[in-house]
């Protein structure tokens, strides 16, 4: 995995952790050392390991850092 992918991710998880849910545009907004094609990589690749939940709502979409089961 490429190393910006890595810190994005860590950026990424640490905002959603602390804000709970945020759509894109927020998440933009709030990452602005990311270019948008660093956090479309890192949401992408976030949510198809299944490390966050992406969900559509209308023209949005909402990003949730999936919480930790304690199984």
């Amino acid at each position: 995995m490429p190393r910006h992918l890595i810190n994005s991710e860590t950026l990424v998880l640490d905002l959603l952790n602390r804000a709970g849910s945020l759509t894109i545009d927020q998440m933009t907004a709030k990452l602005p050392e990311l270019s948008w094609s660093e956090l479309f990589e890192t949401i992408d690749s976030l949510s198809r390991r299944g490390t966050i939940i992406l969900q559509r709502h209308g023209f949005q979409y909402e990003l949730r850092a999936r919480p930790i089961s304690s199984n």
